[in-house]
């Protein structure tokens, strides 16, 4: 058996051990300092760095001795410009294809210029300020292009606003009409007027009317200009309408879990309030005038009936809106996305189950 290695010997700074000094000639010759550079000529410096574990580093070896510091810079500077130059050009079309392309082959677009920064809110906007309601659950890639988008679209239309993300945390199916309710109720004394806004849906046509509404609701997202839904009685996707109108609805109804027919109940409410929903004119872009963003082949919706649901859903809820919505807010959160702020709403709906017991797939 050999015998037990010990702790290795510890080194010292620079990574030289030490030998033990014994008497002899070739001893003596081992122990002889290597004379300083400043007793010795350009060569022999070298070499007896070299025999230090010193020298010059890798990339300076590469270059004569007596190179000095600017034409380094100036070579560094040829090359940035070179660079910049070849990316122009491949962006372009105009130079040869990156990665061996033929010059017939598709480029990769150029990266497109930073948006401009919307205009600062002015005292000489208009006197009201808009609360926008977003129903939001678990799609981050379209509410990351929505915000910015939707701050700079009002901002450049001299609109005040505030965008409210309406977040469902809880583990019951959505429900977008009493997420509306709740951001009705949590959108502050501040704001006179609400849009209603599918997170999904941009507008692109810049004459699209998101002023106050005095006048009684206003459908944005019109039957003529929807790129979907073309159905007379449709008021979904974008509707604005001032807190008090909203409030003579009594709200949206809490009843309809999973997607689809709030809105269509949420006319009747409008009629019967003895509202008239008016609606965009003047508008020559047909149904390119929305950006829609759902990929139904990917984010597949919740269209299912439980239960009663099915015979309910056609039904006009004369009880229940804002006066029976129930919820606790678990967090409320002021943030910026790609410099556009927004507040979310972390929201926790409650279901009575005897009530509606297709708020679950249990």
């Amino acid at each position: 058996m050999f015998p037990a290695a010990g702790p290795a010997p510890s080194r010292p700074f620079g990574g030289r051990e030490r030998g033990r000094v014994s008497g002899g000639a070739g001893e003596r010759r081992r122990r002889q300092r290597v004379p300083g550079p400043g007793a010795m000529g350009p060569a022999r410096r070298r070499d007896a760095l070299r025999l230090r574990g010193g020298g010059s580093p890798p990339l300076l070896r590469l270059f004569p001795g007596r190179l000095s510091a600017f034409p380094l810079f100036l070579l560094a500077l040829l090359l940035g410009f070179a660079s910049l130059l070849w990316l122009q050009l491949s962006c372009s079309g105009e130079g040869p294809a990156p990665g061996g392309q033929h010059r017939g082959a598709p480029r990769q677009p150029c990266p497109p210029p930073a948006p401009p920064q919307p205009p600062q809110e002015e005292p000489s906007w208009a006197p009201h300020r808009l609360a926008l309601l977003v129903p939001f659950r678990e799609r981050f890639e379209e509410l990351l292009a929505f915000v910015p988008y939707m701050h700079r679209f009002l901002s450049k239309k001299r609109i005040r606003h505030r965008i409210f993300i309406l977040n469902q945390v809880d583990h019951f199916r959505f429900n977008r009409a009493s997420l509306i309710n709740v951001g009705f109720l949590e959108s502050g004394n501040d704001t006179d007027y609400i849009a209603m806004h599918d997170v999904d849906l941009l507008p692109l046509n810049e004459h699209l009317d998101y002023s106050f509404p005095e006048a009684g609701p206003f459908h944005v997202a019109s039957p003529e200009l929807h790129p979907l839904y073309h159905y007379k009685t449709y008021v979904g996707g974008i509707l604005l309408l001032t807190k008090q109108h909203y409030e003579l609805c009594n709200g949206m109804s809490n009843r309809f879990w999973g997607w689809g027919r709030e809105d269509d109940e949420f006319y009747r409410r409008i009629k019967g309030a003895g509202l008239q929903v008016r609606r965009p004119s003047g508008i020559t872009t047909g149904y390119e005038t929305f950006q829609h963003l759902h990929d139904p082949a990917w984010r597949k919706r919740d269209q299912k009936r439980i239960a009663a649901q099915k015979q309910e859903q056609f039904k006009v809820d004369r009880e229940g809106g804002l006066n029976n919505v129930r919820y606790r807010i678990e967090s409320r959160t002021d943030l910026s996305v790609a410099g556009a702020p927004c507040t979310v709403l972390n929201i926790l709906l409650d279901c009575d189950t005897n009530e509606t017991p297709w708020c679950t797939f249990g």
